[in-house]
């Protein structure tokens, strides 16, 4: 028999001499067939078809994943925003938006707005049993919002700020230490935010101040942000995210394995000084959690026969959340705080001046007074949030039944929506010079230069923390922390920025930024 021919029994005929190069091309042609007919579909009769966009965007969605891969994501849809407008469509079922408007039809509103879409929790489920509350659907996370809400009011504030006060206190001892040489006040930044954090979360801190190193908690958090993306991928891409997992090295996963369990290790140990009956641990996070937390493993029950408590799984993936988004939203603020004056010595002047100026002594500067007497200050952290937004990308929402009504325009059931902070923020419609550091942006003012040089900034699209009922709780916590390391920061130092991180900002974003070091030469102010 020829090789290019085989015979196939078929109930008990024969179907013979069947040409091996004719079933080659019966597959060429469906491989060029399949994506040239998906290609089609998308762009010319789906759902989404009307909206602005790339038609290779709305033909497949590998043009945005390919994106993600290298890290450009939030650049390349800025550069569509500019092109098309406040909305885009970036895949065959999602949709980018950077007006204001679009944050009360997609957050806020009845019920929270339009659900995050559970996928991307999905990882978190497999690891901990449960979905924490950044993924729930609307009745779970009411009940985890009301559980976790008192940690983070504003009294639990107050009774917090002497913990941390007394890691800015450290961070500052550290860096007379290190004072006329070079430090990364990147890494110092997160060393600071994650010992807080820690503290406040599992009543102990992750001691990186001390040691001047990443716990390896941490550690494996930052070396594996480029994995956390691709499990997301995974969780939306269906029988190909499948395969996709299969070719998951095998270290990778144990390393994950053990970043759980030392998280639960730790959720376990709070738990246990919480049990003991000479507990004398000073209030912390977990004093108003643990009321309501179970010995349930699994998800919890939202149904109206629900007891409104949290099961020690949801404790377990609420606790992951907690630290990533208490720590590294703070530390990324800091730093670029600190890079962003550095490169405009007339704001870094005009902020020494006030903060140099608005004390007699250090021991005045507390959170109360750096909230008070430091305006330029707030309008610096506004600004750094502005040009670099911790969460770059934001949230993905998915509508669910029934479609949406979004700027006024029907979106139809399984759209993924989100505001794209970078693209809003760095919008030439939403912001004038929108590339420039320019903290006056936000102070009040009437008649001056600067008032007149932004006054049709678009400033309701500005909502770094979200908005509606699923906004970050941890606001408060953030400008707390930030403000006092700042403040104190300012006051003790000159800082200099070194020639290898001039371009500290640019960076790719894998879900967040990625890291690199931020080299700054520390000189003590003297006071004579």
């Amino acid at each position: 028999m020829s090789p290019t021919h085989f015979s196939l029994d078929v109930g008990g005929g024969v179907l013979s001499h069947v040409s091996l190069v004719h079933v080659a091309l019966l597959a060429a042609s469906l491989c060029v067939a399949i994506p040239a007919y998906t290609f089609i579909y998308n762009v010319y009769f789906h759902p989404l078809a009307g909206f602005p966009g790339p038609a290779l965007y709305g033909g497949f969605e590998c043009v945005k994943v390919y994106q993600q891969v290298t890290g450009r994501i939030n650049e390349r849809l800025h550069e569509l925003h500019e092109a098309y407008g406040d909305v885009v469509r970036v895949a065959p079922w999602e949709l980018s938006y950077t007006s204001a408007g679009a944050w009360h039809d997609i957050a806020g509103g009845k019920g929270g707005g339009v659900p995050t879409n559970p996928a991307y929790g999905l990882r978190e489920r497999d690891f901990y049993g449960a979905l924490g509350l950044l993924w729930l659907g609307s009745d779970g996370h009411a009940r985890h919002r009301r559980i976790l809400s008192p940690a983070f009011s504003d009294r639990s504030l107050r009774e917090q700020e002497p913990v941390v006060a007394k890691y800015v206190d450290l961070l500052v001892r550290r860096m007379h230490e290190k004072a006329g040489s070079v430090v990364d006040m990147w890494a110092w930044a997160n060393f600071t935010t994650f010992d807080i954090i820690g503290d406040l979360t599992f009543g102990e801190p992750f001691n990186c101040l001390e040691e001047s190193r990443f716990h390896p908690w941490i550690f494996f958090l930052f070396s594996r942000l480029k994995m956390m993306m691709y499990g997301q991928i995974v969780m939306t891409m269906g029988y190909l995210g499948i395969l996709m997992e299969v070719l998951v090295p095998r270290r990778l996963r144990h390393e994950a394995d053990e970043h759980v369990r030392c998280t639960k290790d730790k959720v376990d140990r709070r738990r246990e000084r919480a049990a003991a009956a000479d507990d004398a641990h000073r209030p912390d996070f977990m004093t108003h959690i643990l009321k309501h937390v179970t010995d349930t493993l699994g998800p919890g029950n939202d149904s109206k026969a629900g007891d409104g408590s949290m099961t020690l799984s949801e404790l377990y993936a609420n606790c992951q959340t907690l630290v990533m988004a208490g720590s590294e939203t703070s530390a990324t603020l800091i730093s670029t705080a600190v890079h962003s004056l550095l490169r405009e010595p007339r704001a870094m002047s005009r902020l020494a001046a006030e903060v140099r100026g608005a004390f007699a002594a250090e021991a005045e500067i507390t959170p109360l007074t750096a909230a008070s007497r430091l305006p330029y200050l707030h309008a610096v952290i506004s600004e750094s949030l502005r040009v670099r937004p911790p969460l770059p990308a934001g949230i993905h929402r998915r509508v669910g039944p029934g479609g949406a009504t979004v700027q006024g325009h029907f979106v139809p059931e399984g759209t993924s929506l989100q505001v794209t902070h970078w693209a809003a923020y760095h919008s030439s419609r939403n912001f004038a010079e929108p590339w420039a550091f320019a903290p006056e942006r936000w102070l009040p003012g009437k008649g001056d230069a600067a008032a007149a040089r932004f006054a049709a900034d678009n400033k309701a699209v500005f909502q770094p923390f979200s908005v509606g009922t699923r906004a970050c709780l941890g606001r408060g916590l953030t400008y707390l922390e930030t403000r006092l390391a700042l403040a104190r920061l300012v006051w003790n130092f000159d800082m200099e920025l070194m020639p290898e991180s001039e371009d500290w900002d640019d960076q790719r974003v894998w879900m967040l930024y990625e890291k690199k070091p931020l080299n700054v030469k520390l000189t003590a102010v003297r006071r004579d």
